[in-house]
């Protein structure tokens, strides 16, 4: 094992979040939205990628803003702890992959923007710099954004064929080698000597460098890069090592307090593993999965913002509700459909739910662009979300910060691919919803009376049967189900094509109580969507109240 100590800086970002202007406290918000998607993942990815090309400020030479608020008014703002690339590098990735997956229509004007934020982040070298003042200069290395910075590089070598991206990503690559080393860490005097400016490191490894494994393994994919594959590697060693152990044990003081790091760099060790056909490390990346992840996760998939006691126990973050699909559906092609039905409950009950897709309770104030046209340019959000609704039980402000519609989309596109896949003559259906392929349309039974599966190409077809379907209730063509069973999925052999076969899948009601620190939290589920939950009072509630 390692000698590096866990090092324990305090974070930079614990306490971060700038005040935005002053607001009537008075305010009493609506009980609930209106507009709220569970069954679309293609609506949720083009609302925000709208949002995601409206957030630029004018004050920042043209880089994204960071904060918002969207209740009780509407506000856009700076951030001196963020980096441009902590926004553009999620974005790029999100865009990118909505305009490859879904088929996006994209403004390359849009891109552009993203891509010159990028690139000046990382002007003072290789490795990726803050700027602590709207317009000002680079003032810090930091760690934490090199997970943001892999990610757009990959995006504009993947998608753009970007050559100065990739020769960016390759001497990024070069520079954490040279700087950072199992045994030693950071070399931060090394770091400031080469670029002239202090590095920003974090309290873990996993909220610092180990987010990054992820990104070096898409970059791998995309380039063919040994550099990113051999550094990817590297990480996962020390991750497995030191942090991501045997038992599968979750320990905030061992991973760091900040949860979204501790989910992204879990799904990076998935991404890895299954590139590199690595079974023991997927397995690492299953225990946590079923045993450590639950301290943080709840029934439905809300992730916790913070581990931490002194902070709101009711505020998660859609990254890494994200995230966790993202694993959930790795895990689902290499150890069974009990994880695909995690994946699509966690959609249904959570991600999709939690965009703003509406803005009518959001006052609008006089001022510059900062406030001006945000019930429109802020739709398609997502943020820090209660797992009932916008607004946390105690909490005044809604307050989603930008680069989270970045990592939220980019999932999104992640199970968008996953929904139905085909490979060896059998398309495999592995989650339930609307969708078309070349080579099958789906129409599901969350907006239909039925699952109606039309076949485009030779070849069977098998659908997964969730956990709570009544097997002896269900039909294929009239017939029962039962004797379509192979491998545990409803399999139909060589069906005609340009011809729909129909699967009777009744979608019951069960109640379900949700444990948070401080609450019970009841649930009705029909399938795997929520249709009703208590939501405490708080406002802004996404479903009707389960009493």
């Amino acid at each position: 094992m390692s000698d590096q100590p866990l090092r324990k800086p305090p974070s930079p970002t614990a306490h971060a979040f700038i005040p935005g202007p002053p607001f009537d406290e008075s305010r009493i918000p609506p009980a609930r939205v209106s507009n709220v998607n569970s069954t679309s993942i293609p609506a949720a990815v083009e609302l925000a990628c709208r949002a995601m090309g409206q957030v630029f400020n004018p004050a920042d030479n043209g880089y994204p803003y960071m904060y918002t608020r969207i209740w009780p008014d509407g506000w856009l703002g700076f951030s001196p702890y963020h980096g441009a690339i902590q926004l553009s590098g999620r974005h790029l990735d999100a865009l990118l992959a909505a305009e490859d997956a879904l088929g996006i229509d994209l403004d390359e004007d849009v891109i552009s923007k993203h891509a010159e934020a990028c690139f000046f982040s990382l002007s003072a070298g290789p490795l990726p710099c803050n700027h602590s003042t709207p317009g000002g200069p680079l003032t810090s290395v930091d760690e934490h954004s090199i997970r943001e910075a892999v990610h757009g590089l990959h995006a504009l070598a993947r998608y753009r064929k970007s050559d100065r991206a990739a020769e960016s990503a390759e001497a990024l690559i070069a520079d954490v080698r040279r700087f950072w080393s199992a045994d030693g860490d950071w070399d931060q005097v090394a770091v400031r000597k080469a670029y002239g400016l202090p590095m920003t490191a974090r309290p873990t490894f996993v909220e610092g460098v180990g987010r990054a494994i992820g990104p070096l393994t898409k970059l791998h994919q995309a380039i063919g890069s040994a550099a990113a594959l051999e550094t990817a590697q590297d990480l996962a060693a020390h991750a497995t090592e030191r942090f991501f152990l045997a038992d599968g044990s979750y320990d905030a003081d061992r991973l760091g307090a900040h949860t979204h790091s501790t989910t992204c760099t879990l799904s990076g060790l998935a991404l890895l593993g299954s590139v590199s056909d690595d079974m023991g490390l997927l397995g690492r990346v299953r225990t946590f999965y079923d045993n450590g992840l639950r301290v943080i996760r709840d029934e439905v998939g809300w992730v916790r913002e913070r581990h931490h006691p002194n902070f709101h126990p009711e505020q998660g973050e859609m990254n890494n509700v994200g995230d966790v699909i993202e694993t959930a559906l790795i895990l689902g092609r290499y150890f069974g459909d009990s994880y695909f039905e995690d994946a699509e409950r966690y959609l249904r009950s959570q991600l999709l739910p939690s965009q703003v897709r509406e803005l009518s309770f959001t006052d609008e104030m006089p001022g510059g662009d900062e406030r001006c046209d945000l019930r429109t340019r802020l739709l398609g959000m997502f943020g820090f979300n209660a797992v009932y609704g916008h607004l946390p039980l105690g909490k005044n402000e809604v307050t989603p910060s930008i680069d989270i519609v970045g990592g939220a989309t980019a999932s999104l596109c992640a199970a968008f691919r996953e929904v139905v896949v085909t490979s060896g003559g059998v398309t495999r259906i592995n989650m339930l919803f609307d969708h078309e392929s070349d080579a099958v349309r789906v129409e599901s039974p969350y907006t239909g009376d039925a699952l109606r599966i039309t076949p485009k190409v030779d070849g069977d077809i098998a659908v997964r049967v969730p956990s709570w379907a009544d097997l002896d209730a269900m039909t294929v063509n009239g017939q029962p189900a039962g004797r379509f069973i192979v491998d545990g999925r409803i399999t139909v052999r060589q069906p005609r094509i340009g011809s729909a076969f129909e699967i009777g899948l009744p979608l019951g009601e069960r109640d379900l109580t949700i444990r948070h620190q401080d609450h019970d939290i009841g649930a009705r589920l029909r399938g795997d969507a929520v249709v009703a939950m208590d939501d405490l009072g708080a406002g802004l509630a996404y479903f009707a109240p389960l009493n």
